[in-house]
């Protein structure tokens, strides 16, 4: 299939037979359109259960079906997916959206010709677990054979849901029109900065903004960015709002006060927080510090001060942050790091890897939140700050001089008393991030991403050309790794993560070098591969992490920022020009 980009839009010409798969987001609702005016997959999870919708399509002109062969067109933008059917003088359009706020899928077909024209949906019933539907012309369902007829002579209009009710759909139909104008004046309203001049570059930003945004839900006070859309994690929502800040601020502070509910009233902190307010994998070593680097982010970038002093669960947000690192602290040792107790312990961002003792990934966040946490108790109590920044010191000493290979140039995986995880891990770049590696060992681990990291230049391992590993060598000892790690190639084995390849590129234009590899190869390599939301994480030996990924949203970043300066201190905001 011939694929193309305008207006921000991905755009894929073929045959009418031929899938494309595109996943658009609802605030509670998942569906994946097929490319044919077929749902591949629609899943609503709710407080109250969960539903699933799937169905293939048909369409009919003159009684007589569409040529599996015919040329088609497929435009995908934001919640939408545009299917122009060519066959003769006779063009058929099926257009298809989900609202921000509904719970359905919205379609149109529509044909540049009078005639008579029937669309056939077959709904698999083995998968379908309860639906409904409203349209706006003759239109049956026969429930023998689990088929949806419509019928019209140029346009019809169909609402579908799964886990509500006909009066529903019909309320929606009525108002399908402003439905529709909602969903194209949101893909009006993404300003595409200038920085993004190609029309590649375009479609790269659009489709990672919309990834971010359509993440978004809101039921009742749980306002946030979800993953799998029943809870919220403290690490990949911090990647996901970097797209926010220049657009949706306020959706940032909604993250920030529904990530207070997850500090526990010990400081512990879960990898995240599920939609009736439980944790989710509780202790992890990672989540505090992303939460304190969230508010001082915000703050950062909106001046807001009064998100301190809002009140969750008794505590103000900053109680929360000093709470969270407080009880981080206690697991340092005489080194001023971080000791993550083995042998199984998990519980960082690679959570099918045991990686015990000192952690470097783990380090680098803990002293970013000591360094964030001692400006944001400036505001208030500046003993608690310069304690805080004196412990941001030594934990920074700590690292550049334990954790630190010179030999190698970069800085180890993880150390555990003899045990040494000596591979290049891709989220060691935050040293370059947070401004923890000097200048010089800046330039080293920076060489050593790219000759390593990026695999189009690692000779070393076998499967090519295919982005940024996340880490390489593969990891080594037996029982270190588990499940889908036990894999090369495989999830935190070698696997590209998109968002992290995108950290890569900032760190990379912070410092004037060539960063399009590491910003724009996931990109190519799904558009290549048929897949058109961002994933997860993809592998060329293993099946790719769910979509549409919120942290993915971090390319958008990249394109928002390119002056380097994010992480700067805005002496303004805090007075300290």
């Amino acid at each position: 299939m011939k694929k193309y980009f305008r207006g921000g839009s991905i755009v894929v010409v073929g045959k009418y037979h031929e899938e494309v798969i595109y996943d658009v987001l609802s605030n509670d609702l998942q569906v994946t359109f097929d490319g044919k005016g077929g749902i591949a997959e629609c899943t609503s999870t709710t407080q109250t259960g969960a539903h699933a919708l799937t169905s293939t399509a048909s369409v009919y002109s003159g009684k007589k079906k569409i040529d599996a062969f015919c040329e088609k067109s497929v435009k995908m933008i934001g919640r939408t997916q545009t299917i122009v059917l060519k066959t003769g003088d006779v063009r058929i359009t099926i257009y298809q959206f989900v609202p921000a706020n509904e719970r359905a899928i919205f379609c149109e077909i529509s044909a540049n010709k009078a005639g008579d024209y029937d669309f056939v949906l077959d709904l698999d019933h083995r998968r379908t677990t309860r639906f409904d539907f409203a349209a706006n012309v003759e239109s049956r369902f026969v429930p023998e054979s689990a088929l949806l007829y419509v019928h019209t002579n140029k346009r019809a209009r169909l609402v579908l849901s799964c886990g509500t009710d006909v009066a529903y759909c019909r309320r929606l139909l009525s108002r399908f029109a402003e439905f529709e104008k909602q969903v194209e004046d949101e893909i009006a309203s993404v300003k595409v900065p200038a920085t993004a001049r190609s029309e590649k570059d375009k479609a790269v930003y659009t489709s990672s903004y919309f990834c971010a945004l359509e993440n978004y839900m809101e039921i009742g006070d749980y306002k946030c960015f979800s993953e799998g859309v029943d809870r919220t994690y403290f690490r990949d929502s911090y990647w996901t709002v970097l797209s926010m800040y220049k657009s949706r601020p306020d959706l940032v502070r909604c993250q920030i006060l529904t990530l207070s509910h997850g500090v526990e009233e010990n400081g512990d902190c879960p990898a995240a927080v599920t939609v009736d307010w439980n944790p989710f994998f509780r202790n992890q070593y990672d989540s505090p510090s992303f939460f304190v680097l969230m508010v001082y982010d915000y703050i950062n970038h909106t001046g807001d001060f009064s998100i301190l002093d809002e009140t969750v669960r008794g505590r103000t947000v900053f109680d929360w942050c000093a709470l969270a690192v407080d009880k981080l602290a206690l697991y340092e040792d005489e080194t001023h790091l971080i000791v993550k107790a083995g042998p199984h312990n998990n519980r960082d961002w690679a959570n099918e890897v045991n990686r015990t003792g000192y952690v470097t990934y783990v380090e680098l966040l803990y002293a970013r939140a000591l360094e964030c946490l001692s400006r944001i108790s400036g505001t208030r109590d500046a003993s608690r700050a310069r304690r805080y920044r004196a412990m941001y010191e030594r934990t920074k000493t700590a690292i550049n001089s334990l954790l630190w290979d010179d030999e190698k140039g970069y800085y180890v995986n993880y150390r555990d008393g003899d045990f040494v995880e000596d591979n290049l891990s891709v989220d060691t770049i935050l040293a370059v991030l947070f401004g923890i590696a000097d200048e010089e060992k800046t330039e080293r681990l920076l060489d050593n991403v790219s000759a390593i990291l990026e695999s189009r230049n690692n000779k070393s391992q076998g499967a090519g050309d295919f982005g940024v590993m996340c880490v390489y060598p593969f990891y080594r000892g037996l029982g270190r790794t588990f499940h889908r790690n036990l894999q090369d190639y495989k999830f935190h084995n070698g696997a590209v993560w998109p968002y992290w390849s995108a950290l890569v590129a900032y760190a990379q234009l912070m410092h004037g070098r060539d960063y399009t590899y590491a910003l724009t190869s996931s990109f190519d390599w799904s558009v290549k591969h048929g897949s058109y939301t961002p994933v997860e994480y993809y592998s060329p030996l293993h099946p790719s992490g769910g979509c549409p990924q919120a942290s993915d949203g971090d390319v958008a970043w990249v394109y928002d920022w390119r002056d380097g300066d994010f992480f700067k201190e805005n002496e303004t905001v805090w007075g300290t020009k």
